[in-house]
């Protein structure tokens, strides 16, 4: 008898479990390069069959992009109570390199959980899985990690490099990823023809047993509903409702820029249709300049009753300095007295977690989420929506009782923040699922996690063509305008996302499917079916 459940995904080990448990997210390799892009690859000579009592799986992956040409071969032995992993790669030509070796995901539903590191020096550390997001690795120099639950243990051990930890909730991937080569080290670095990279790792399970069952509670809480907001620039001449449920446009000034007043001039007529914009003003070392242009301009075109919030951005570093905030806020507050000013970065968690601004001056703090930083495909996606909650969670823990805004929820990656302060000024209009149901899927997920947060307002950012998928939510919320929203989601979140509210005494729910097969779900005693990449919608009793 085997305990362990997994799945094998074009080279990765996935979803392994012990006993329905989820223990570890994903194991895979990684050939990073100087950009920090994962270099593509193929799968090669995958063997696999029973050997004295072991499953034993072997494939090689062939890795190339640009100067990059790389081959690793792998070989898996699967006990019953273990997984050794060994991996020996070999550079097929000259390239410079950010990271190459083997990576663990722990999921984040681990998170809490007691463990115990043991060095490469020999000594150990006690601790558990950060449950508030690390700015910065939780652990260091990882030789061994033992995670340790009630019933059993699991432990890794490490050979061939120096590993290390880091929280990807600072991204949104909903796990903490174990990586060699600790980023204390100088990089790039230059990989010859010929180099050689062994590793291996080892899982085990310690002290086996049944799991108590864990009951569910299935109490209905409701939350408030947060404000909404939309920035798709191709598309802001569709005209707005009334009460449209989309509250606001999101408008950047790059005020740092000459040509900023025609710029806007000609988006500001676009977004003419919407009650409220959501002002990212982009300052430079000339801020107080620039505020005084962007304040004249307000008052020249009447938009002072329009401004939603004023979120402060820099065009050269991840967040303002907090000398500067304090005086931008003292200027903006003389003149817009009623409106939320805000700071934060246009970019991830990370770049805010690591620059925390100080909050005494604001209302608000941001950042923004685009879920593609590590990986893109399909089951990371999903995986991922359950990494936004933590994050709003801990900007509310320094925030020091400010609001958390999202300045940007978008399904694609809009800018590599590794290379980029800012985003370019138009919205990427191609990328990998755009305008599908699958988007539309993962957008329901994410909006739901984000409101049980309690976040005060996200703007949203996607394919909003008319007959779009997301489109058509968006006016379905419109039609339906939430006035709170229920708490309990989706039981089975790697399947299908939920999110549910409350208008006018009615009960609305908008289901996703987020897999190509046909799914059986239960909402309110009744079953219901939900085809490959339907979004359901529902209307009930509240």
């Amino acid at each position: 008898m085997n305990p362990f459940e997994f799945l094998f995904d074009s080279g990765d080990l996935r979803k392994i479990k012990h006993d329905g448990q989820e223990l570890i997210q994903r194991i895979y390799y990684a050939v990073r390069d100087e950009e920090w892009l994962n270099t593509p690859y193929t799968l090669m000579n995958y063997s696999s069959g029973e050997e004295s009592g072991l499953l034993k799986i072997s494939y090689e992956l062939f890795f190339k992009r640009n100067r990059i040409k790389f081959s690793a071969r792998f070989d898996v032995a699967i006990g019953y109570n273990s997984i050794v992993l060994e991996t020996n790669g070999t550079a097929l030509s000259d390239f410079r390199k950010n990271r190459i070796g083997l990576c663990v995901h722990l999921p984040v539903s681990l998170k809490g959980i007691p463990c115990e590191i043991t060095h490469w020096d020999g000594s150990r550390t006690t601790s558990f899985l950060p449950i508030l997001v690390s700015p910065h690795q939780p652990f260091k120099n990882i030789s061994e990690i033992t995670l340790i639950f009630s019933e059993f243990s699991i432990l890794m051990k490490f050979e061939g490099d120096i590993f290390e930890m880091e929280d990807q909730r600072n991204w949104t991937d909903a796990s903490y990823k174990i990586y060699s080569t600790p980023l204390d080290l100088p990089f790039p670095v230059e990989v010859k023809k010929g180099d050689t990279f062994t590793q291996k790792i080892t899982v085990s399970l310690v002290g086996l047993s049944q799991n108590p069952a864990i009951t569910p509670n299935n109490e209905e809480k409701i939350v408030p509903a947060p404000d909404f907001g939309i920035f798709d620039l191709n598309n802001l001449n569709t005209p707005c409702k009334q009460n449209r449920f989309p509250l606001y446009v999101r408008v950047d000034f790059r005020l740092h820029e000459k040509t900023w007043r025609e710029e806007y001039k000609s988006v500001l007529q676009k977004a003419g249709s919407f009650p409220q914009y959501y002002c990212m003003l982009y300052l430079s070392a000339n801020y107080k300049e620039e505020i005084a242009d962007f304040l004249h301009f307000v008052d020249s075109e009447c938009l002072k009753e329009k401004i939603y919030s004023v979120a402060l951005l820099s065009p050269e570093e991840f967040v303002l300095p907090d000398a500067v905030l304090g005086e931008l806020t003292v200027i903006l507050r003389g003149f817009l007295p009623a409106v939320r000013i805000g700071a934060g970065t246009d970019a991830n968690f990370a770049q805010l977690n690591r620059n925390r601004p100080e909050t005494g001056p604001l209302d608000f703090i941001f950042y923004s989420i685009q879920p593609q930083e590590h990986a893109s495909d399909r089951l990371s996606l999903i995986e991922n929506i359950m990494g936004q909650y933590d994050t709003v969670q801990t900007a509310k823990h320094f925030g020091n009782g400010r609001s958390i805004d999202i300045s940007a929820l978008s399904f694609f990656r809009r800018f590599n923040a590794n290379v980029a302060v800012t985003a370019s000024k138009e919205p990427m209009v191609d990328y990998e699922f755009r305008g599908t149901p699958f988007e539309t899927a993962w957008f329901i997920g994410a909006l739901h996690q984000l409101v049980v947060a309690g976040v005060h307002a996200v703007t949203c950012i996607g394919c909003m063509d008319e007959k779009s998928p997301l489109r058509v939510l968006f006016d379905f919320m419109t039609k339906h305008r939430p006035e709170y929203f229920y708490t309990e989601g989706s039981p089975l979140p790697e399947k299908y996302s939920l999110i549910s509210w409350v208008t006018q005494g009615k009960k609305y729910s908008v289901f996703g499917n987020l897999t190509r097969e046909t799914l059986t779900i239960l909402d309110s005693a009744v079953k219901r079916n939900l085809n490959p990449d339907e979004i359901l919608y529902v209307e009930s009793e509240d």
